[in-house]
């Protein structure tokens, strides 16, 4: 965390697995910080009115770089092999680890609520899609291992939250 001019600059990485809070969270550090937000998702991912283009690994490294290049930001996104480059620059990576359970039902009540047309989509609420997620999902249970042995190299910046409420009162108070 900086400080330029008596104002707070703010890098942060969020990262988790699906259903796990990481938008919201974002949004409303964004929301309160007046930091812009990106999704990750929407870095590997050309969101067109023509559908979803995967962009190649070299235009999507540009648009990542070009983002972590700013003064402020906050990245959110499933742990990725690619876009990493924000954890050597960020003040902190906020990683939640939500109960599973909670994860499977955010992840059924957000596929009722797009199919409803009550919640906003990237992807077509489809049931195949509705399978990836439980899939994902129970993935990241099986790397979660790994991902937090990777993560001790980064020391003191790395900070473990068991959900996005604890992690907005962290947020709160270094703020």
């Amino acid at each position: 965390m900086d400080c330029k001019g008596g104002i707070v600059i703010m890098k942060i990485d969020i990262i988790g697995s699906v259903a796990s809070g990481k938008t919201t969270l974002a949004g409303k550090i964004s929301q309160k910080y007046n930091v812009p937000h990106y999704e990750k998702d929407n870095i590997v991912w050309d969101r067109t009115p023509d559908g979803d283009r995967k962009r190649t690994p070299d235009e999507r490294d540009l648009y990542f770089n070009k983002i972590i290049s700013k003064d402020e930001w906050i990245v959110e996104g499933t742990p990725r092999k690619c876009l990493k480059e924000s954890f050597e620059i960020c003040d902190y990576i906020i990683v939640l680890d939500e109960k599973t359970s909670v994860r499977l039902f955010r992840v059924f009540k957000r596929w009722i609520k797009q199919r409803i047309g009550k919640e906003h989509y990237n992807t077509k609420p489809t049931l195949n899609f509705l399978r990836y997620n439980i899939k994902w999902v129970l993935e990241f249970d099986d790397m979660k291992k790994d991902l937090f042995k990777e993560l001790n190299s980064y020391g003191e910046k790395v900070k473990i939250f068991r959900n996005s409420d604890e992690a907005w009162e962290f947020i709160s108070r270094k703020y």
